[in-house]
C-alpha cells in the first residue's frame, strides 16, 4: 500500500452510544474502501461515550475522556473540568495530525473546544445529525459551519425547510439551509447492513424467544437516564400478561438492578441490532440509533419518546407514526394499549430502506482522495457481498479477500471499470452447491497461486474451476488440492484450469474423494522432480 491516512472521528456528546455508532459505521466502510483502492488507513476516534468499548470491538483505536455527565457525577467543578478537557482534546488533535476530521453532530464541538483544532487539519467533515430548531438558531452552533469542507445530513431535519424569508437570515439560516440541502443528504447511518442481520430463526435462538411466542424489544434509551429501572419494573408483568417474551436493552449505561426472570432475555451486548429480525415488536426511546435500527430490521416500535436537550424525539417518533411502522405513547399505561397493534413491519422497513454508512464514508474519503477511485472501490464491495459472508458468520475480511482476489495487483487507478464489478458480481454466483466459505478459500488461494493474471482472465478461469469442484462435492479437498499447487509465474491460470480439468476427467474412480488425486498429483510431481502442469499433463489413471 503506496498511500496512507489517518482519519480521526469525533464523537464527543454526552455519555451515550449514538454518536460513536454513527462515527464506527462510517470508519468501518472507510475501511473496505481503502482496503480495495491499496490505501493504508489508520482509524481512531475520540469520544466521551461510556460505551467506549464498543470501538474496540469494531478494531478502532479509541481516546476516552470523560463525558459531562460523568464530570457531574463525579462531584467535579465544571469550569476547571471542562478546561482540562478541551485540552486533552487539543493535545489529541495536535499529536495525532490527523489528514481528515470527522466531528458529530456539534460543529463547535460538545463543549465549546472544537474551533481551535478545526485549522490544524486539512480536510474536514460535520456529520450534522439534525438538532431543534432552537439549538440551530444558536450562533455557538452554526458558527463554525463555514470551517467544514463536507457537511453529511444523516437524517430528514427537524422543522420546516427554510422559506425565501429565511434565506438570508444570517448565520442560522445558513445552518438550516445546509440541514435541508438535498445535496448534503445522505440519509440514515446505521453499524451494520440489512446484509449482515442475523436471519430470523437464528436472531430468535440467540435471544432465547421460545417457539411460538411473540418477542418485544424493550428499551428505555442507553440506560443513563432516570427511572429506566422504575420504568422496566411497571412494563415487564404488563408483557409478562400478554404472553410476550421480553428482550430487554437496558443499555450499556445501566445501573440499576438486573430483572432477569421466566420470560426475560437480559441483553448485555452493545449492538443487538443484529439479532432485530428475530423480534415482532418493540417498545423504545426514540434515539437516532434504536428508531433508526429497529425500523430498518422491520420491527414495528411504540415509541415513549425522552425529552433531550438538542435531540426531538417525539418529531422523530411522529415519522414513524405516520407512515404506519409505529406508534407514540405519551405514558407507559398508554404503550401497554399499543402492544396488540404496533404497526406495520413492512412499513417500518420501507421507512429506513438502506443504510448509508458507506455513501457518507466515500463523501468523507472523497476530500482526501480521488473521488472516482473511491466510488469505485465502493461499486466493488457491494453490501450484497457482506450478506453472503455473513450468512455463514464469516467477517467481512474474507469479503476483502474476495475482492483482492479479483482485483489481483491492479491498484486504484489500474484496470479497475465497470467489468471488475461484474466480475464479483459472477463470482458470487457462481457454483451455488459450495459454501461460500469455500468459495471465498478457493478464490483467494488461485490469486496466491497466479498473482499475475489479468482480472478478467482470472475470474474466466476461476469460473470454470469453480464448475469442474462443484460436482466432486469433497471441498476440503479442493482446497488440499489447491494448496498442494506452488505459487506459479509462469504458469498460466488459464491452462492450469484446462489441465487440472482434464486431469481429473482422467481419474473416474476419484469422483467422490479428491485426496485421491491429490494423491496421484503428489507422486507423478515425485518430490520435486516433475512440475505441475508436468504431473497435470501426464497420461494414466490412478491404480
Amino acid at each position: 500500500m503506496s498511500r496512507k491516512l489517518r482519519l480521526l472521528s469525533y464523537a464527543v456528546n454526552g455519555r451515550g452510544m449514538g454518536h460513536l455508532s454513527r462515527q464506527l459505521a462510517i470508519l468501518r466502510w472507510a475501511q473496505r474502501i481503502c482496503e480495495v483502492m491499496g490505501v493504508g488507513l489508520e482509524r481512531w476516534v475520540l469520544t466521551s461515550s461510556e460505551a467506549d468499548t464498543l470501538a474496540r470491538r469494531e478494531g478502532v483505536a479509541a481516546i476516552k475522556i470523560p463525558s459531562k455527565s460523568m464530570l457531574k457525577d463525579g462531584g467535579l467543578e465544571p469550569s476547571a473540568a471542562l478546561s482540562v478537557l478541551r485540552s486533552w482534546v487539543l493535545s489529541a488533535v495536535g499529536s495525532l495530525r490527523p489528514d481528515v476530521l470527522v466531528v458529530d453532530t456539534f460543529p463547535g464541538g460538545s463543549f465549546g473546544e472544537i474551533g481551535p483544532v478545526l485549522e490544524m487539519v486539512r480536510w474536514r467533515a460535520l456529520v450534522a445529525r439534525p438538532v431543534r430548531p432552537e439549538v440551530q438558531r444558536d450562533p455557538a452552533w452554526y458558527g463554525p459551519l463555514p470551517l467544514y469542507h463536507r457537511v453529511i445530513v444523516p437524517e430528514e431535519p427537524f422543522g420546516e425547510a427554510p422559506g425565501a424569508g429565511q434565506a438570508g437570515a444570517g448565520g442560522a439560516g445558513l445552518g438550516a439551509r445546509l440541514l435541508h440541502d438535498p445535496a448534503n443528504r445522505t440519509g440514515p447511518i446505521l453499524l451494520r447492513e440489512r446484509e449482515e442481520l442475523l436471519p430470523r430463526a437464528r436472531a430468535r435462538a440467540a435471544l432465547g424467544v421460545p417457539e411460538g411466542a411473540r418477542a418485544v424489544w424493550l428499551s428505555l434509551g442507553g440506560g443513563g437516564d432516570p427511572g429506566v429501572e422504575s420504568g422496566l419494573r411497571a412494563l415487564l408483568p404488563v408483557l409478562a400478561l400478554r404472553g410476550l417474551h421480553a428482550v430487554v436493552g437496558a443499555g450499556p449505561l445501566y445501573t440499576g438492578e438486573e430483572l432477569r426472570g421466566p420470560g426475560v432475555t437480559w441483553m448485555d451486548r452493545y449492538v443487538p441490532v443484529e439479532l432485530f429480525q428475530g423480534l415482532d415488536l418493540a417498545v423504545s426511546a426514540g434515539g437516532y440509533n434504536s428508531f433508526h435500527e429497529l425500523m430498518y430490521a422491520g420491527v414495528p416500535t411504540i415509541f415513549l419518546a425522552q425529552p433531550k436537550l438538542a435531540d426531538d424525539q417525539r418529531a422523530r417518533a411522529a415519522r414513524a407514526a405516520a407512515a404506519g411502522a409505529g406508534r407514540v405513547a405519551g405514558s407507559l399505561a398508554e404503550a401497554g394499549r399499543w402492544l396488540d397493534d404496533p404497526g406495520d413491519p413492512a412499513a417500518a422497513r420501507a421507512l429506513v430502506a438502506e443504510n448509508h454508512a458507506r455513501h457518507a464514508a466515500a463523501r468523507i474519503l472523497s476530500l482526501a482522495l480521488p473521488a472516482d477511485e473511491v466510488q469505485q472501490a465502493l461499486r466493488l464491495f457491494p453490501p450484497e457481498l457482506l450478506g453472503v459472508f455473513a450468512a455463514r458468520g464469516i467477517g467481512s475480511g474474507a469479503g476483502l479477500e474476495f475482492v483482492r482476489a479479483i482485483s489481483g495487483e491492479a491498484r486504484s487507478g489500474e484496470a479497475r471499470g465497470g467489468a471488475q464489478v461484474a466480475q464479483v458480481a459472477r463470482l458470487l454466483a457462481a457454483a451455488p452447491g459450495l459454501p461460500v466459505e469455500i468459495r471465498a478459500e478457493l478464490i483467494g488461494g488461485l490469486r496466491k497461486r497466479f498473482p499475475a493474471a489479468a482480472p478478467g482472465e482470472f475470474t474466466g478461469a476461476a469460473l470454470e474451476l469453480l464448475a469442474t469442484w462443484e460436482p466432486y462435492d469433497d471441498w476440503m479437498g479442493a482446497l488440499s488440492l489447491l494448496r498442494a499447487v506452488p505459487v506459479q509465474r509462469m504458469y498460466r491460470i488459464q491452462d492450469f484450469a484446462r489441465d487440472l480439468q482434464a486431469f481429473l476427467a482422467a481419474q473416474p474412480d476419484t469422483r467422490e474423494d479428491l485426496y485421491e488425486a491429490l494423491r496421484l498429483l503428489a507422486a507423478r510431481e515425485g518430490g520435486g522432480r516433475m512440475t505441475v502442469a508436468e504431473a497435470l499433463r501426464t497420461p494414466g489413471v490412478l491404480v
